[in-house]
């Protein structure tokens, strides 16, 4: 019988850290299916060597109506496969509370229905406070799972520690919930059940943008670009292009990360936020950069 194992957590919080080093320690025939609300594939192309084989949908969530049909399409050819595990890195946007539901409709359509292995929640100890009180994704996140790894602990003073906790647990007061600083789950031994909703509050409008370039940057330019667009964007990442090829790159953490790929593309994808325009702001740092660009 096929594990299957969902990863859940908000931009950046470090969920493609934790598969590649699940895989690792996991050898064997593994699957991963990648879902990103952006526009463009991009954590795919960083877990393409570390599985069997990779499945992206992105431009939503594998959760609501856009691409839960996608999603349980692409389940049920992978369940014909012989895999061992599919891992399931979801996107940082999503309301995992339909999980359960989709994966029962998922195994009466399969000769061998999946195992639910659990919901592993990665929660970023450095910018989770910000997040956590202003996106009902982040709340449904933490309530949804069966294990909870605060990671980035490094990044974190003692104090906002202890805060965090407590608004965790506020969320879910059961699950299993270590701290860490490599996105690393080392107790597989917790108990996978059915969670409560918690209660509904007011959300703030999430926005995307992608921002195309003509030309290739220099890694000054980018570091420039990263460092004035994380004021107000949660997730600064893309694939752009190099002299000798092409590199993932992410601004996070408030500095520049790199990882080549095979995968070609010269383009940021921005997410934010907030009650404002995201294209505007974007927009004016990005003409104000003096880089030729299209923003879409």
């Amino acid at each position: 019988m096929t594990e299957v194992w969902f990863v859940l957590g908000y931009l950046g919080s470090g969920k493609t850290t934790f598969v590649k080093d699940f895989l690792a320690r996991h050898p064997g025939r593994n699957a991963v299916l990648v879902n990103d609300f952006g526009a463009e594939d991009v954590d795919g192309a960083l877990l393409k060597h570390a599985a069997v084989k990779v499945e992206s949908i992105f431009d939503g969530s594998v959760f609501c109506s856009c691409r839960s049909e996608k999603f349980a399409e692409a389940m049920i050819a992978l369940s014909e496969e012989g895999y061992e595990r599919v891992i399931v890195e979801t996107s940082g946007l999503s309301n995992p509370f339909q999980m359960r539901k989709i994966l029962a409709f998922i195994n009466g359509r399969v000769r061998e229905p999946y195992r639910m292995r659990g919901a592993v929640c990665i929660v970023d100890a450095r910018n989770a406070e910000k997040v956590l009180y202003a996106l009902n994704a982040v709340k449904m996140q933490i309530a949804a799972a069966d294990v909870i790894l605060v990671n980035k602990t490094d990044l974190a003073d003692k104090a906002s520690l202890v805060r965090l906790e407590g608004a965790v647990r506020a969320l879910n007061a059961d699950a299993p919930l270590y701290f860490t600083t490599g996105a690393r789950l080392e107790d597989e031994n917790f108990a996978v059940k059915e969670r409560t909703l918690p209660a509904q509050i007011e959300d703030i409008t999430v926005q995307k943008a992608k921002a195309e370039f003509q030309e290739i940057l220099s890694a000054e330019e980018l570091c420039a670009l990263g460092e004035k667009l994380s004021a107000f964007c949660h997730r600064i990442k893309g694939i752009v292009r190099r002299e000798n090829g092409y590199t993932v790159f992410e601004f996070a953490d408030g500095k520049p990360h790199w990882e080549e790929t095979d995968k070609e593309g010269n383009f940021l994808i921005l997410l934010a936020a907030g009650k404002f325009s995201l294209r505007e702001r974007a927009g004016q740092v990005l003409k104000e950069s003096g880089v030729a660009y299209t923003l879409c």
